[in-house]
């Protein structure tokens, strides 16, 4: 479960979000809509743990977001747009480390490339990837199985129709599976089918 209890956020002077009170169950879509410079990205970094609030508490599971906390760390999986990869690693080897680190088969990862449409590129390592072919590796390493909050910011960019299908089932078998997803987006409409809560910055 995702807690917001009365969340402060600002930046300089610019009050993003005031007196903030949202609860999201598992299994829940959070689309975080809004015009560029709305606080979509600072929000989402709140949640991640990357960033303090103002004010207010946020918590996933009854542990206060921070990123330093490794029992916090354990429950989230982010992709944030800054996505950091080791540059001596393939593809397949990142998603094998990261399974291995959450102590999931490797084939999960190796499945997630074929739904991806890029298990033809597990030998080649990231920086070597198109935009559109790195957005879904970023995303296959984000939406790997077994965390209680998935956040991501924008992810949509860089893909084509079919691939924001492809997001569009990944939220879904998350939620299936039970995870909260936070997802800030410009085209909520991915996600209709899911019955998102919607939450709209810059209001």
């Amino acid at each position: 479960m995702l807690s917001l209890d009365h969340v402060d956020l600002a930046i300089d002077d610019l009050s993003l979000v005031s007196d903030l009170t949202l609860t999201t169950e598992p299994g829940t879509v959070l689309a975080v809509t809004g015009p560029n410079g709305s606080g979509k990205s600072t929000l989402l970094r709140c949640i991640a743990g990357l960033r303090p609030v103002d004010g207010g508490t946020i918590s996933v599971s009854g542990i206060t977001a921070d990123e330093t906390d490794p029992h916090f760390r354990g429950l989230v999986a982010a992709h944030l747009g800054d996505d950091a990869v080791f540059p001596e690693l393939t593809v397949a080897e990142h998603l094998e480390l990261l399974c291995a680190t959450r102590g999931l088969a490797a084939h999960i990862g190796d499945d997630l490339l074929v739904t991806a449409g890029i298990d033809h590129l597990a030998d080649r390592f990231p920086h070597a990837l198109s935009t559109g072919q790195r957005a879904r590796f970023d995303l296959c390493a984000t939406m790997l199985p077994g965390t209680a909050l998935v956040v991501l910011d924008e992810p949509e960019t860089g893909l084509d129709h079919d691939g924001c299908a492809w997001v569009a089932r990944l939220v879904g078998a998350a939620c299936d599976a039970g995870s909260v997803v936070v997802v800030a987006t410009h085209r909520p409409e991915m996600f209709t089918d899911l019955a998102p809560v919607t939450l709209e910055m810059g209001r």
